[in-house]
C-alpha cells in the first residue's frame, strides 16, 4: 500500500462536537455519570493514538539521525570493529588504561621528527646505564676513573683523544702540558679557489682535445690579465677592440676576459676611447707613465 493510498483511506480526526447544553441541563444524575465516563473513556483512547504516533515519530526521527551518522563514518571500519568485536577481557584492559590516563593524555601526541625518536631513545638508553653503574656503550662496570665508560671504551676514547691531539700518550708531560695541535684551517684552497681551479683545469683538458695547445689559451682570470698585459697596445693610435685582443691573446672565455679588462681598467694599467656603441667599440691601449 503506497503512502497516498494510505492518506486517503485514513479516517480524518472528527473535531470534538460542542457539548449539548439543554442534554446536561434535563438529564439525570446516572445520564451525567455515563456522559462523563464515555468521555474519559474516548480521552483514554486518543491518548493510546497519540502515544503510538509520537512512538512511530521518535522512531523515525532516531532511523534519520542514525542514517546521518553513518553518512559521516568510514563504514569498512564500522564493519571491521563489528566482525572483530573485543573480548571481554580487551574490554577490561582498555578501561583500565583509559581511566588512569587524563583527558590530555588521551590526546595522540604529534609525531616526532625522522631520527629524533632514535636519538632521545639513545640519550635515555646512557642516561639509565649510567645511573646504574653501567658504561653508557655496553653492560659492562664503570671503569674507575671514568663516570661514563668502561675500562674498555674509555681506552678508546683517550686514544680517539691522542690522535686529535697528535701526542704520544695520555698521562706524560707532554700530554698534559702541551697545548693544543697547531691547526692546519686555511692551508687548502678554498672552495671557490678549488673551484675556479678545477675549472680552469677542465677547460684546458677541453681545449686540449679539440686541439689548442694550453699554453696558447688564457682561461682564468690572472693568466688572462697576464695575456692582456703583454699584448697591449703601447700607442693611442693602435688601440684595439675587446674582440681583437681576445683573440690575440688566446681568451677563449668572453666572461673572464671582459673581467681582467675591468680590472685592468680599474687598477689605472690601461685606457679606453669609444662610446661602446655597435659603430663606436671600446678601443684599449696601455697607459703611459708620466715622469
Amino acid at each position: 500500500m503506497s503512502k497516498d493510498h494510505r492518506l486517503k483511506v485514513r479516517k480524518p480526526i472528527q473535531p470534538t462536537k460542542p457539548m449539548p447544553l439543554n442534554f446536561l441541563l434535563g438529564c439525570g444524575q446516572n445520564s451525567l455519570a455515563d456522559f462523563e465516563l464515555a468521555r474519559l473513556a474516548e480521552v483514554a483512547d486518543l491518548r493510546k493514538e497519540l502515544h503510538a504516533i509520537l512512538d512511530r515519530v521518535i522512531d523515525a526521527m532516531t532511523q534519520a539521525a542514525l542514517a546521518s551518522w553513518f553518512r559521516s563514518q568510514d563504514r569498512q571500519s564500522l564493519k571491521s570493529a563489528i566482525e572483530n568485536e573485543e573480548s571481554p577481557q580487551q574490554w577490561a584492559r582498555r578501561l583500565i588504561r583509559d581511566s588512569q590516563r587524563s583527558a590530555a593524555g588521551l590526546i595522540p601526541l604529534p609525531a616526532m621528527e625522522p631520527g629524533a625518536a632514535h636519538r632521545a631513545a639513545a640519550v635515555r638508553y646512557q642516561n639509565r646505564q649510567i645511573a646504574s653503574g653501567l658504561c653508557s656503550v655496553c653492560p659492562e662496570p664503570l671503569d674507575r676513573n671514568s663516570v661514563r665508560f668502561c675500562t674498555k671504551h674509555l681506552a678508546m676514547s683517550r686514544e680517539r683523544d691522542r690522535k686529535k691531539k697528535g701526542l704520544s700518550s695520555p698521562g706524560d708531560r707532554e700530554y698534559l702540558y702541551a697545548g693544543e695541535q697547531e691547526s692546519t684551517h686555511g692551508r687548502q684552497p678554498g672552495t671557490l679557489a678549488s673551484l675556479a681551479m678545477n675549472r680552469e683545469k677542465k677547460t684546458r683538458a677541453l681545449l686540449a682535445e679539440i686541439g689548442v695547445k694550453p699554453e696558447h689559451a688564457a682561461v682564468g682570470f690572472n693568466a688572462a690579465i697576464e695575456a692582456l698585459a703583454k699584448i697591449m697596445p703601447r700607442k693611442k693610435a693602435d688601440a684595439m677592440t675587446q674582440a681583437e685582443l681576445f683573440e690575440k691573446a688566446g681568451i677563449v672565455t668572453h666572461t673572464t676576459g671582459q673581467r681582467a679588462l675591468a680590472g685592468l681598467l680599474a687598477a689605472g694599467t690601461i685606457e679606453r676611447i669609444g662610446k661602446g656603441g655597435p659603430r663606436d667599440l671600446y678601443r684599449y691601449w696601455r697607459k703611459v707613465k708620466t715622469q
